[in-house]
């Protein structure tokens, strides 16, 4: 089976934006509603908007190089690892003691 290499091209990118997208909405549309702390909205900020930078980065082909670049998409990654770890625990700690006082205000069976 033969591939038009530039139309898979053109729909990975076409893809990609739509991801973009996607992740840059979330802080805006979705975050906002939600009962999160400060430090846990920044955390989510910041995974979102690495996530959005990263399908940026492969939308428009650029790949890994050597030198500056490659540093600074390093430093990007290792920011959003951070960003990731921290939404997502801190996120899970809000839940568990919501739900704790749920629990609480519910009384013993």
């Amino acid at each position: 089976m033969h591939h038009n290499h530039g139309v898979l091209e053109a729909l990975f990118s076409a893809a990609n934006i739509v991801i973009v997208a996607g992740y840059l909405a979330v802080p805006f549309l979705v975050l906002p509603y939600l009962p999160l702390t400060r430090p846990v909205l920044l955390c989510g900020a910041g995974f979102f908007a690495g996530c959005a930078g990263t399908h940026a980065w492969m939308a428009f082909g650029t790949t890994h190089t050597t030198g500056g670049w490659y540093t600074f998409w390093t430093v990007w990654h290792v920011v959003q690892a951070l960003c990731t770890w921290g939404f997502i625990l801190g996120f899970r700690h809000m839940l568990k003691e919501a739900q704790g006082r749920r629990r609480d205000r519910r009384g013993p069976r």
